[in-house]
């Protein structure tokens, strides 16, 4: 496939880049073209989280492979649920009974006087929030945050 210097480059800096064969690596993951899913319709195109740099990541703030999978897990949750916050994101979690999922990232959380809440420790709040795009919250400030 020959590069034009457009949509080439666009797919290369914002879709992930192209396979060996040319075509943008999007094309290659699951369910790409179909619409539906489960009977729940979205979009066959990935959300842009999907293409984050998790590899930059774990160098820049020195995780391990595991922090990394738990991080991208949240992501999923977050993305797949379309949700607004991380709290609603945390609030599922807990509802799921799945933070066992999350042993490396998650921390009881402090909020003045909300106690041992159920959520993420204070570095991968900061990762999550990058990925995001988002700015900090306006929920109570996080007094304490003990991992468990």
């Amino acid at each position: 496939m020959a590069q034009d210097g457009s949509d080439w480059d666009y797919i290369n800096e914002h879709m992930g880049g192209h396979d060996e064969d040319g075509l943008p690596n999007f094309m290659n993951t699951p369910y790409f073209g179909e619409s539906c899913r489960n009977n729940e319709c979205k979009s066959y195109l990935p959300p842009t989280v999907n293409l984050f740099d998790y590899e930059n990541l774990a160098i820049e703030y020195n995780l391990s492979r595991k922090e990394v999978d738990q991080i991208k897990n949240y992501i999923a949750i977050y993305s797949e649920h379309d949700f607004k916050n991380q709290s609603s994101t945390n609030n599922y979690i807990t509802k799921s009974k799945r933070w066992d999922e999350f042993s490396e990232i998650r921390s009881l959380n402090d909020h003045g006087l909300h106690t041992n809440i159920p959520g993420i420790l204070p570095k991968f709040y900061k990762i999550t929030c990058e990925i995001f795009k988002i700015s900090k919250g306006n929920g109570a400030q996080l007094t304490k945050a003990t991992k468990y």
